[in-house]
């Protein structure tokens, strides 16, 4: 059984380096908005107290590679969940650089700054604002020379979210999954 596991394991490593490639320069490239779904884990702490929820979004991202394997991206994003039985609706925009490990071709690591905006569908209509901080990893798993599905995890640090005017603390755990297009 260990030996068909290991087998098996290693037939997966080779279909997955047969399928990478790098990122040349000049190369631009889209995540379109209805193919990337993701799912946000979010921590809110406000005087010692810490809430969670969760919400699920679509996002429409594009890039350009300045040089080898490093990318400038941008985006917007839009989400929806609940919180205590009332609809969340949060809209982002963002920008950041990608970059593509050449010692693990197809993974890359990411940064973007994030501003965003949201309102919780209450009978006091809270809006919130915030600046954020993403770091993200992931891998284009090229399906042809032009298509790759795209898993991504990636953590957000709120660096300034205020709701009504209160300053809050803000965490976020994504799961991305999404298809990239090179133009």
């Amino acid at each position: 059984m260990k030996r068909l596991f290991l087998l098996l394991f290693a037939g997966c490593l080779l279909a997955t380096a047969a399928s990478a490639q790098t990122l040349p320069a000049g190369t631009i490239f889209i995540n379109p908005s209805l193919t990337n779904l993701s799912f946000n884990s979010i921590t809110v702490s406000y005087e010692g107290e810490k809430e969670s929820f969760s919400r699920f979004g679509l996002q429409a991202m594009g890039g350009y590679a300045i040089m080898d394997d490093l990318a400038i991206i941008a985006g917007l994003g839009v989400q929806g969940g609940k919180y205590e039985d009332n609809g969340i609706t949060a809209l982002n925009v963002f920008a950041g650089a990608r970059y593509y490990l050449p010692v693990a071709p197809g993974f890359y690591a990411g940064l973007n700054l994030a501003l965003g905006n949201a309102s919780v569908n209450t009978d006091d209509d809270f809006k919130a604002n915030s600046i954020s901080l993403e770091a993200n990893v992931g891998y284009d798993f090229f399906l042809t020379k032009r298509i790759a599905f795209e898993p991504a995890i990636s953590y957000t640090y709120g660096l300034s979210t205020k709701v009504q005017d209160t300053s809050i603390n803000l965490s976020m755990f994504t799961l991305n999954f999404g298809f990239l297009f090179l133009l």
